[in-house]
């Protein structure tokens, strides 16, 4: 019999006691006057307040794109960075001139 080829996966230790109250509090604080990635993307997401539970609130992307989770596990991470995502920029009033932002900057 051979060996199998994946052994166990490694997890992340989780709180399952964890309470929503705090975690919604940490997260507003985290994400209050930023913008946001998903997961190991560049692109920059303007940050929107969706319903959880027990009329709470947690970030998301404004435009919907979506993901994984809740957020507890890094699948969100803030960021200073201007708003890159077109269809978030349209959703802020942000294309007032129809120009698309560049993807990096060209050398002189």
């Amino acid at each position: 019999m051979s060996a199998p080829i994946l052994g166990p996966m490694a997890t992340p230790e989780l709180d399952y006691h964890a309470d929503p109250a705090a975690f919604a509090a940490a997260q507003e604080a985290l994400f209050t006057g930023q913008n946001l990635h998903v997961g190991s993307s560049r692109v920059a997401h303007a940050v929107d307040w969706v319903p959880w539970i027990n009329g709470l609130r947690l970030p998301a992307p404004a435009c919907r794109q979506g993901f994984a989770g809740h957020g507890a596990l890094g699948e969100l991470r803030p960021t200073t960075l201007p708003v890159s995502c077109r269809r978030c920029r349209r959703l802020r009033g942000l294309y007032n001139d129809g120009e698309q932002p560049a993807l990096f900057a060209l050398p002189d």
